[in-house]
Protein backbone atom coordinates (compact mmCIF):
# COMPACT_ATOMS: atom_id res chain seq x y z
CA UNK A 1 0.00 0.00 0.00
CA UNK A 2 1.14 3.53 -0.78
CA UNK A 3 -0.53 6.95 -0.61
CA UNK A 4 -0.88 10.19 -2.50
CA UNK A 5 -2.80 13.38 -1.66
CA UNK A 6 -5.06 15.47 -3.88
CA UNK A 7 -5.34 19.20 -3.19
CA UNK A 8 -7.27 21.55 -5.46
CA UNK A 9 -7.84 25.21 -6.22
CA UNK A 10 -5.37 26.71 -3.72
CA UNK A 11 -5.48 30.10 -5.53
CA UNK A 12 -2.05 31.01 -4.21
CA UNK A 13 -0.33 34.42 -4.35
CA UNK A 14 -3.62 36.32 -3.99
CA UNK A 15 -4.50 39.08 -1.54
CA UNK A 16 -8.17 39.15 -2.51
CA UNK A 17 -10.96 37.64 -0.39
CA UNK A 18 -14.50 37.17 -1.58
CA UNK A 19 -17.40 34.76 -1.58
CA UNK A 20 -18.27 31.80 -3.76
CA UNK A 21 -20.54 29.31 -1.99
CA UNK A 22 -18.77 30.09 1.28
CA UNK A 23 -16.30 32.79 2.24
CA UNK A 24 -13.39 32.54 -0.17
CA UNK A 25 -10.41 33.51 1.98
CA UNK A 26 -7.24 33.63 -0.09
CA UNK A 27 -5.54 35.84 2.49
CA UNK A 28 -5.46 32.94 4.97
CA UNK A 29 -3.56 30.70 2.53
CA UNK A 30 -0.09 31.34 4.03
CA UNK A 31 -1.42 29.98 7.34
CA UNK A 32 -3.26 27.15 5.58
CA UNK A 33 -0.11 26.11 3.73
CA UNK A 34 1.95 26.14 6.92
CA UNK A 35 -0.62 23.92 8.62
CA UNK A 36 -0.85 21.66 5.58
CA UNK A 37 2.94 21.27 5.58
CA UNK A 38 2.82 19.98 9.16
CA UNK A 39 -0.06 17.62 8.36
CA UNK A 40 1.67 16.24 5.27
CA UNK A 41 4.87 15.67 7.23
CA UNK A 42 2.89 13.34 9.50
CA UNK A 43 1.17 11.55 6.59
CA UNK A 44 4.27 11.28 4.34
CA UNK A 45 2.45 10.76 1.01
CA UNK A 46 4.48 9.80 -2.04
CA UNK A 47 3.30 12.94 -3.90
CA UNK A 48 0.58 15.57 -4.27
CA UNK A 49 -1.79 15.81 -7.22
CA UNK A 50 -2.67 19.53 -7.54
CA UNK A 51 -5.79 19.75 -9.71
CA UNK A 52 -5.61 23.31 -10.99
CA UNK A 53 -6.28 26.93 -10.13
CA UNK A 54 -2.85 27.03 -8.56
CA UNK A 55 -2.76 30.81 -8.89
CA UNK A 56 -5.29 33.66 -8.96
CA UNK A 57 -3.41 36.64 -10.42
CA UNK A 58 -2.39 36.53 -14.07
CA UNK A 59 1.25 37.59 -13.84
CA UNK A 60 4.56 35.76 -14.10
CA UNK A 61 5.49 36.85 -10.58
CA UNK A 62 2.25 35.38 -9.22
CA UNK A 63 2.95 32.05 -10.93
CA UNK A 64 6.46 31.94 -9.45
CA UNK A 65 5.11 32.80 -6.00
CA UNK A 66 2.53 30.01 -6.32
CA UNK A 67 5.33 27.61 -7.20
CA UNK A 68 7.22 28.70 -4.08
CA UNK A 69 4.10 28.06 -2.01
CA UNK A 70 3.79 24.52 -3.32
CA UNK A 71 7.50 23.90 -2.82
CA UNK A 72 7.11 24.97 0.82
CA UNK A 73 4.99 21.86 1.47
CA UNK A 74 8.07 19.67 1.23
CA UNK A 75 6.40 16.95 -0.87
CA UNK A 76 6.88 16.16 -4.59
CA UNK A 77 3.87 17.29 -6.63
CA UNK A 78 2.29 17.21 -10.08
CA UNK A 79 0.50 20.47 -11.02
CA UNK A 80 -2.00 21.26 -13.77
CA UNK A 81 -3.70 24.37 -15.07
CA UNK A 82 -7.23 25.66 -14.53
CA UNK A 83 -9.28 28.62 -15.69
CA UNK A 84 -7.42 31.00 -13.37
CA UNK A 85 -4.00 29.69 -14.42
CA UNK A 86 -4.37 29.76 -18.20
CA UNK A 87 -5.89 33.12 -19.12
CA UNK A 88 -3.28 35.04 -21.11
CA UNK A 89 -1.33 33.94 -24.19
CA UNK A 90 1.76 33.93 -21.95
CA UNK A 91 0.18 31.90 -19.12
CA UNK A 92 1.18 28.42 -20.24
CA UNK A 93 4.75 29.58 -20.80
CA UNK A 94 4.89 30.90 -17.24
CA UNK A 95 3.46 27.61 -15.97
CA UNK A 96 6.08 25.56 -17.82
CA UNK A 97 8.85 27.86 -16.59
CA UNK A 98 7.69 27.70 -12.98
CA UNK A 99 7.12 23.95 -12.80
CA UNK A 100 9.69 22.58 -15.24
CA UNK A 101 11.46 20.71 -12.42
CA UNK A 102 8.20 18.94 -11.43
CA UNK A 103 6.86 18.03 -14.87
CA UNK A 104 7.88 14.68 -16.41
CA UNK A 105 7.80 16.35 -19.84
CA UNK A 106 7.75 20.06 -20.85
CA UNK A 107 4.04 20.26 -21.64
CA UNK A 108 0.72 21.13 -19.99
CA UNK A 109 -0.54 17.64 -20.86
CA UNK A 110 1.60 14.76 -19.69
CA UNK A 111 1.64 11.23 -18.30
CA UNK A 112 3.56 9.68 -15.45
CA UNK A 113 3.60 6.27 -13.81
CA UNK A 114 3.96 5.75 -10.07
CA UNK A 115 4.14 2.17 -8.83
CA UNK A 116 0.90 0.49 -9.99
CA UNK A 117 -0.87 3.59 -11.37
CA UNK A 118 -0.43 5.60 -14.57
CA UNK A 119 -1.70 9.19 -14.55
CA UNK A 120 -2.69 11.34 -17.53
CA UNK A 121 -2.94 15.11 -16.95
CA UNK A 122 -5.08 17.16 -19.38
CA UNK A 123 -5.44 20.88 -20.18
CA UNK A 124 -9.02 21.89 -20.99
CA UNK A 125 -9.55 24.94 -23.23
CA UNK A 126 -12.06 27.79 -23.20
CA UNK A 127 -15.32 27.51 -25.17
CA UNK A 128 -15.87 30.52 -27.41
CA UNK A 129 -19.34 31.67 -28.38
CA UNK A 130 -19.02 30.09 -31.82
CA UNK A 131 -18.61 26.70 -30.13
CA UNK A 132 -14.88 26.40 -30.82
CA UNK A 133 -12.33 25.54 -28.14
CA UNK A 134 -9.47 28.00 -27.74
CA UNK A 135 -6.50 28.12 -25.32
CA UNK A 136 -7.44 31.60 -24.04
CA UNK A 137 -10.77 33.27 -23.16
CA UNK A 138 -12.78 35.39 -25.56
CA UNK A 139 -12.95 39.17 -25.12
CA UNK A 140 -14.17 40.03 -21.59
CA UNK A 141 -14.62 36.46 -20.35
CA UNK A 142 -11.54 36.62 -18.12
CA UNK A 143 -12.81 39.80 -16.44
CA UNK A 144 -16.32 38.35 -16.04
CA UNK A 145 -14.81 35.27 -14.39
CA UNK A 146 -13.82 37.33 -11.38
CA UNK A 147 -17.50 37.90 -10.56
CA UNK A 148 -19.29 34.80 -11.87
CA UNK A 149 -18.66 31.78 -14.10
CA UNK A 150 -22.19 31.84 -15.51
CA UNK A 151 -22.06 31.39 -19.26
CA UNK A 152 -18.39 30.33 -19.25
CA UNK A 153 -17.50 26.80 -20.33
CA UNK A 154 -14.47 24.63 -20.96
CA UNK A 155 -13.80 21.47 -22.94
CA UNK A 156 -11.09 19.09 -24.08
CA UNK A 157 -9.76 19.74 -27.59
CA UNK A 158 -10.01 16.87 -30.03
CA UNK A 159 -6.23 16.55 -30.18
CA UNK A 160 -6.09 15.91 -26.42
CA UNK A 161 -8.77 13.23 -26.62
CA UNK A 162 -6.76 11.58 -29.40
CA UNK A 163 -3.61 11.86 -27.28
CA UNK A 164 -5.38 10.27 -24.32
CA UNK A 165 -6.81 7.52 -26.52
CA UNK A 166 -3.30 6.64 -27.67
CA UNK A 167 -1.92 6.70 -24.12
CA UNK A 168 -4.71 4.50 -22.75
CA UNK A 169 -4.07 2.02 -25.56
CA UNK A 170 -0.43 1.61 -24.53
CA UNK A 171 0.42 -1.52 -22.61
CA UNK A 172 2.46 -1.47 -19.41
CA UNK A 173 2.94 -2.98 -15.97
CA UNK A 174 0.49 -0.58 -14.27
CA UNK A 175 -2.76 -1.79 -12.69
CA UNK A 176 -4.93 1.21 -13.64
CA UNK A 177 -5.06 4.48 -15.57
CA UNK A 178 -6.11 7.72 -13.86
CA UNK A 179 -7.06 10.96 -15.65
CA UNK A 180 -6.57 14.33 -13.95
CA UNK A 181 -8.12 17.54 -15.29
CA UNK A 182 -9.21 20.71 -13.48
CA UNK A 183 -12.84 20.55 -14.63
CA UNK A 184 -15.01 17.55 -13.64
CA UNK A 185 -16.51 15.40 -16.35
CA UNK A 186 -19.82 15.26 -14.46
CA UNK A 187 -21.90 18.06 -12.86
CA UNK A 188 -22.49 18.62 -9.16
CA UNK A 189 -25.12 16.02 -8.19
CA UNK A 190 -28.62 17.04 -7.10
CA UNK A 191 -28.05 15.78 -3.54
CA UNK A 192 -25.55 18.60 -2.94
CA UNK A 193 -27.47 21.46 -4.52
CA UNK A 194 -29.08 24.20 -2.45
CA UNK A 195 -30.86 27.49 -3.26
CA UNK A 196 -28.36 30.02 -4.54
CA UNK A 197 -25.65 27.45 -5.33
CA UNK A 198 -22.93 28.92 -7.55
CA UNK A 199 -21.83 26.22 -9.93
CA UNK A 200 -18.65 26.45 -12.00
CA UNK A 201 -19.91 23.72 -14.34
CA UNK A 202 -18.26 20.69 -15.88
CA UNK A 203 -16.55 19.83 -19.16
CA UNK A 204 -18.82 20.42 -22.14
CA UNK A 205 -17.56 17.13 -23.56
CA UNK A 206 -17.28 15.24 -20.29
CA UNK A 207 -19.46 12.45 -21.67
CA UNK A 208 -16.96 11.97 -24.49
CA UNK A 209 -14.10 11.72 -22.01
CA UNK A 210 -15.96 9.14 -19.92
CA UNK A 211 -17.03 7.20 -23.01
CA UNK A 212 -13.42 7.07 -24.19
CA UNK A 213 -12.21 5.89 -20.80
CA UNK A 214 -14.91 3.24 -20.59
CA UNK A 215 -13.43 1.55 -23.67
CA UNK A 216 -10.31 0.73 -21.65
CA UNK A 217 -10.80 -1.61 -18.66
CA UNK A 218 -7.87 -0.14 -16.77
CA UNK A 219 -9.19 3.46 -16.94
CA UNK A 220 -10.78 3.89 -13.51
CA UNK A 221 -10.99 7.48 -12.26
CA UNK A 222 -11.00 11.19 -13.08
CA UNK A 223 -9.60 13.54 -10.41
CA UNK A 224 -10.78 17.18 -10.66
CA UNK A 225 -11.52 20.39 -8.75
CA UNK A 226 -12.98 23.69 -10.06
CA UNK A 227 -16.43 23.67 -8.41
CA UNK A 228 -15.18 24.23 -4.82
CA UNK A 229 -17.10 21.22 -3.50
CA UNK A 230 -16.49 17.56 -2.74
CA UNK A 231 -18.42 14.97 -4.69
CA UNK A 232 -18.07 11.46 -6.06
CA UNK A 233 -20.06 10.09 -8.98
CA UNK A 234 -19.69 6.85 -10.94
CA UNK A 235 -20.30 6.37 -14.65
CA UNK A 236 -19.76 2.77 -15.72
CA UNK A 237 -16.44 1.63 -14.32
CA UNK A 238 -15.10 5.20 -14.06
CA UNK A 239 -15.30 7.20 -10.81
CA UNK A 240 -15.33 11.02 -10.83
CA UNK A 241 -13.50 12.38 -7.77
CA UNK A 242 -14.04 16.13 -7.34
CA UNK A 243 -12.32 17.97 -4.49
CA UNK A 244 -13.05 21.35 -2.94
CA UNK A 245 -10.91 24.49 -2.82
CA UNK A 246 -8.35 25.00 -0.05
CA UNK A 247 -9.29 28.65 0.69
CA UNK A 248 -12.98 27.79 1.08
CA UNK A 249 -15.06 25.57 3.37
CA UNK A 250 -14.56 22.73 4.07
CA UNK A 251 -10.79 23.48 3.62
CA UNK A 252 -9.93 19.80 3.14
CA UNK A 253 -7.88 17.46 0.99
CA UNK A 254 -8.15 13.86 -0.19
CA UNK A 255 -5.84 11.13 1.07
CA UNK A 256 -5.78 8.24 -1.39
CA UNK A 257 -4.43 4.88 -0.22
CA UNK A 258 -3.53 2.69 -3.20
CA UNK A 259 -3.68 -1.09 -2.92
CA UNK A 260 -3.19 -3.73 -5.61
CA UNK A 261 -6.93 -4.06 -6.21
CA UNK A 262 -8.44 -0.73 -5.06
CA UNK A 263 -7.97 2.88 -4.04
CA UNK A 264 -9.41 4.01 -0.72
CA UNK A 265 -10.30 7.72 -0.81
CA UNK A 266 -10.55 9.48 2.54
CA UNK A 267 -11.38 13.17 2.98
CA UNK A 268 -9.31 14.89 5.64
CA UNK A 269 -9.50 18.31 7.22
CA UNK A 270 -6.53 20.28 8.43
CA UNK A 271 -5.34 19.75 12.01
CA UNK A 272 -6.44 23.35 12.70
CA UNK A 273 -10.24 23.47 12.18
CA UNK A 274 -10.43 27.25 12.51
CA UNK A 275 -9.84 27.77 8.77
CA UNK A 276 -13.04 25.91 7.90
CA UNK A 277 -14.94 27.70 10.66
CA UNK A 278 -13.86 31.10 9.31
CA UNK A 279 -15.07 30.23 5.81
CA UNK A 280 -18.41 28.51 6.47
CA UNK A 281 -21.61 30.41 5.74
CA UNK A 282 -24.51 28.86 7.71
CA UNK A 283 -26.71 26.77 5.44
CA UNK A 284 -23.97 26.27 2.82
CA UNK A 285 -22.32 23.21 4.34
CA UNK A 286 -23.32 20.87 1.50
CA UNK A 287 -20.09 21.70 -0.28
CA UNK A 288 -18.46 19.24 2.13
CA UNK A 289 -20.40 16.45 0.45
CA UNK A 290 -22.50 13.62 1.82
CA UNK A 291 -20.84 10.60 3.50
CA UNK A 292 -20.65 8.78 0.15
CA UNK A 293 -18.80 11.77 -1.36
CA UNK A 294 -16.20 11.87 1.40
CA UNK A 295 -14.97 8.31 1.90
CA UNK A 296 -15.23 5.60 -0.72
CA UNK A 297 -13.37 2.86 -2.57
CA UNK A 298 -12.45 2.72 -6.28
CA UNK A 299 -11.88 -0.81 -7.66
CA UNK A 300 -8.72 -1.30 -9.70
CA UNK A 301 -9.43 -4.83 -10.89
Amino acid sequence: MWQFVQISDPHLSSTHDGQWNNRFLCTMMPEVMACLRRDLAALRPDFLLVTGDVVSRQTRDAMMAARDGLESLGVPYYPMGGNHDFVLPESRGWFLEAFAHRLPEPATIYSFTHKNLRFHVLDAWWCWRDGSLQPVPQNSDAKDMEDDLKGLHWGLPEAQLDWLDARLAEDGPHTADIVAVHYPALPIPERLRFPGLRDGGCLVNGDRLLGLMDRYPRARAVFSGHVHAHFMERRGRVTQVTTGSLPEFPVEFRLISVHDDRMEVETQGLSDPSFAERSLIPGHGRTAGQPEDRNFSIPLS
